[in-house]
């Protein structure tokens, strides 16, 4: 089936912020075989297939393979969190920015979860976190950073699967574990019961 986010970044997109994107992905029997993540406002295509790696094509039609940050600690990653929209979802962010930020080099929030995770993908950062997503926003995304070399699962390190996978912590690979005890210490990306 295609999992389609025509406007992911929706908040961003209405009040005219250039940080919305199209996501599209392809996902047959829970796995996701194709992703892409179109960033309209600077011309950038990611793009991967299963087992086929990740690219980028820049708004001067370049294409080049695209691999996570080597980034080896928290300490020197640039981690993104998302911004949640519910009441639900806000307690559990707040801890886990609470607990990453002074452990990571910084964090930004740019309020499109396609877009964060084709950055990691990019090496452009080197991880995100978020404890509420739905498949249309992390689908392409998801299969971008691990076939550039990342690691994505769910907040109990479980791996990622589209249909199931809601609390969402992507990176590098480096600092997956680190990243990954940090937020469960303070369940900073699990949803409160």
């Amino acid at each position: 089936c295609w999992v389609v986010d025509p406007i992911d970044g929706t908040a961003n997109f209405v009040d005219s912020i250039p940080l919305s994107t199209i996501s599209i992905a392809a996902v047959d029997q829970g796995e996701t075989l194709i992703g892409v993540v179109y960033d309209p406002f600077r011309d950038e295509l990611f793009s991967a297939v299963k087992d086929q790696g990740a690219t980028l094509i820049n708004s001067s039609s370049e294409k080049k393979r695209i691999v996570v940050s080597a980034a080896k600690t928290l300490e020197d990653a640039i981690v993104y969190a998302g911004a949640p929209p519910t009441l639900k979802a806000l307690q559990p962010s707040l801890r886990g920015y609470n607990a990453v930020a002074p452990k990571a080099r910084t964090m930004r929030l740019l309020g499109s979860a396609a877009l964060m995770l084709a950055y990691v993908a990019a090496g452009r950062g080197a991880a995100y976190f978020e404890a509420d997503l739905a498949a249309w926003d992390t689908a392409a995304g998801s299969l971008l950073i691990a076939e550039a070399g990342g690691k994505v699962t769910d907040a109990d390190g479980q791996l990622y699967r589209p249909a199931s996978t809601r609390q969402i912590v992507a990176t590098n690979g480096h600092i997956h574990d680190q990243l990954l005890s940090t937020l469960e210490a303070v369940d900073g990306a699990r949803l409160d019961n």
